[in-house]
């Protein structure tokens, strides 16, 4: 085993392609040329090296089927969607088998592109990068700047993504051989995080502050000071705080803490002098999820995102989210797969008779759980689609409602009924992604408008720096010495950003309730946007959200005034009813289960792994 381990590694460095960029970004891993050609000059250098912004290593969380990962989102292993497709691979991990190797999986398994294969591939190819730099024929100060930049700064962000599933890793820094020594033993997650933010104070001292308009997208220095700042934030969350052997919950690392405040601090202040980037405006919140045209990379809120791999609004992509009559097709096509639940819902805020916002278990919220979508955040009008809301029209104009409530029009769903044969709606359909005219009935112009994955945004170094000045200082309203706001007043931003003005004081004073306000904050503005699963992992708080046999909630929304008799909206797919009254009642989604334990919240690492190198030590209880 050890034999054939080190020889699929001695391929695998054997990484050499042709020059030029994205015309041989779908290559395989082992296509290649002479290393004569690779370290030509800059361009064929930087050609090797920009094979990682395609989506087959780095991720792409709108892309279905991209990584074998059939209909499955990130989101539906935490609790911002439930799963409705039956063959979903998610349905083994959120069962608890992640050993479960017959199957394809998004996130864990050792079937089909993995995370932790993706990352070896980038890994792979930017050590060589770094290492191999100076053999380079032809390369000006600027350039080699330009291509250890980004090559410190990728190493960081996939060794990133392989520490916050499996925990401390070898430390990745050269390129591996057959005769080298493969045993190498694994570090604690604090190890491993430290060596990764040299990574990151290198790619901060080589890369530009903004690139050259050819070369937009490429990680610039606020990526790198973005990137910093959150990975400090996961190294001083009580996850990260364990070793090798066990797994408890001693809490936040105070003085980590600390220190990824100020590090947020400063790439605030880096932004805010910034020619491009910023914190968009309230009246621009819906573009922010939006590609502004087939010419641009990204909005100037996006920190890093995924350059290359815009995806435009196919059917697969439509299929995602919305639900027949809207896109016109059938069976499996005509299906969402995934669908916002009750438990994301239950997080958006409601005014109270005050003006100001309330969670709304708050009695000050004054939330009638039969009038349930009223005066809610607005972030919930941009983000979730309820039962009879009015939605968009059908070719000839007629206005048509979202029909997920119970008799609804559904075709894959039992008739008359809320539920599938084997998957259970949630009553909610998903809009945060969709473009204003995406609510046409069978619209032909979805490939005009395309979506892209965003890492890191402006938003979030806010909220990663609110949740590191409170957990360090225990207080809501006091000012580290180097920072120049509260976690208070960062929180705030955000808050009035999405119009719902400054937090209440009964909450902000209480350090209990702020908690999980800054926890319900980060849950709403970054909504499906690949966050929420490992915040509830470093966090350690599965007992908390997932409880109870049936943990993911749906809602079931009986129309008041059957048998359907107001309006009746007709097309040649089915019947639109005008409904506007129900009765609303929380049910659960029986078959959606969060079968999580305490090893759950470390990935299992790869059997053949484990099995050939002795060192590996794997994580507890697999």
């Amino acid at each position: 085993m050890k034999y054939k381990i080190k020889f699929i590694l001695f391929l695998l460095t054997l990484v050499l392609i042709t020059p030029g960029c994205e015309s041989y970004l779908d290559k395989s891993i082992d296509d290649g040329a002479s290393e004569q050609i690779i370290y030509k000059n800059f361009t064929t250098m930087l050609g090797f090296m920009d094979r990682i912004y395609g989506d087959s290593i780095l991720v792409n969380i709108h892309a279905i089927n991209r990584y074998r990962n059939a209909r499955s989102h990130p989101g539906s292993i935490s609790d911002e969607l439930a799963q409705l497709a039956n063959d979903a691979p998610e349905h083994f991990v959120t069962a608890g088998n992640w050993l479960e190797t017959s199957r394809d999986r998004y996130e864990v398994g050792s079937k089909g592109i993995t995370s932790i294969s993706r990352a070896y591939s980038g890994l792979r190819i930017v050590n060589r990068v770094i290492n191999d730099i100076d053999k380079v024929q032809v390369l000006s100060p600027l350039e080699r700047s330009y291509l250890l930049g980004q090559a410190y700064f990728l190493r960081a962000h996939f060794y990133f993504e392989l520490i916050k599933r499996y925990g401390g890793m070898p430390i990745f820094d050269k390129l591996l051989s057959p005769s080298d020594n493969l045993d190498i033993p694994r570090e604690t997650y604090l190890v491993s995080s430290d060596w990764m933010i040299t990574d990151l104070d290198n790619a901060i001292k080589y890369l530009p502050s903004q690139w050259p308009d050819e070369h937009i997208g490429r990680p610039n220095k606020l990526s790198a000071l973005a990137l910093k700042s959150m990975a400090m934030l996961y190294a001083a969350s009580p996850l990260m705080q364990n070793g090798l052997d066990k797994i408890e919950n001693n809490g936040y690392n105070a003085e980590r803490a600390r220190q990824a405040a100020i590090a947020a601090q400063a790439t605030i202040d880096s932004i805010n002098i910034h020619p491009y980037h910023k914190l968009m405006a309230t009246e621009e919140y819906r573009s922010i999820f939006l590609m502004p045209g087939a010419n641009h990379f990204a909005q100037p809120e996006y920190l890093w995102y995924l350059r290359s791999a815009a995806i435009n609004q196919s059917a697969s992509m439509r299929s995602f989210w919305i639900t027949q009559p809207y896109e016109n097709k059938t069976g499996s096509e005509g299906t969402p797969y995934s669908a916002p639940t009750q438990n994301m819902v239950d997080l958006f805020e409601k005014k109270g008779s005050d003006g100001l916002y309330y969670p709304i278990t708050d009695p000050n919220s004054g939330y009638n759980p039969q009038d349930p979508y009223k005066d809610r955040d607005p972030r919930f009008s941009n983000n979730i689609l309820y039962p009879g809301e009015a939605w968009g029209t059908d070719l000839s104009g007629k206005q048509v409602y979202v029909p997920t409530y119970q008799g609804g029009y559904s075709p894959d769903f039992i008739s008359t009924n809320l539920f599938t044969n084997a998957r259970q709606q949630t009553g909610y359909l998903f809009k945060k992604y969709w473009w204003p005219e995406a609510n046409n009935t069978w619209q032909n112009d979805f490939a005009k408008y395309r979506i892209i994955t965003v890492f890191i945004r402006v938003a979030q170094v806010y909220l990663d720096f609110a949740e590191a000045s409170f957990e360090a200082t225990g207080s809501a309203t006091t000012v580290i010495p180097g920072c120049s706001m509260s976690a208070l007043s960062a929180l705030n931003v955000i808050r009035n950003r999405a119009g719902i003005g400054d937090l209440p004081a009964s909450i902000a004073n209480d350090p209990a309730k702020f908690r999980q306000a800054y926890r319900r904050e980060r849950a709403i503005e970054l909504m499906c946007e690949n966050h929420r699963w490992w915040d509830i992992r470093r966090w350690m708080i599965f007992d908390e959200v997932f409880v109870g046999q049936h943990p993911i909630k749906g809602v079931k929304a009986i129309p008041k005034n059957h048998p359907y008799t107001p309006i009746q909206l007709k097309s040649s797919a089915g019947i639109f009813y005008k409904l506007t009254e129900f009765d609303y009642e929380v049910v659960d989604v029986v078959t959606e289960v969060r079968n999580y334990s305490l090893r759950n919240y470390w990935y299992p690492l790869p059997m053949d792994d484990v099995a050939a190198l002795h060192n590996l030590k794997q994580n507890p209880g697999w």
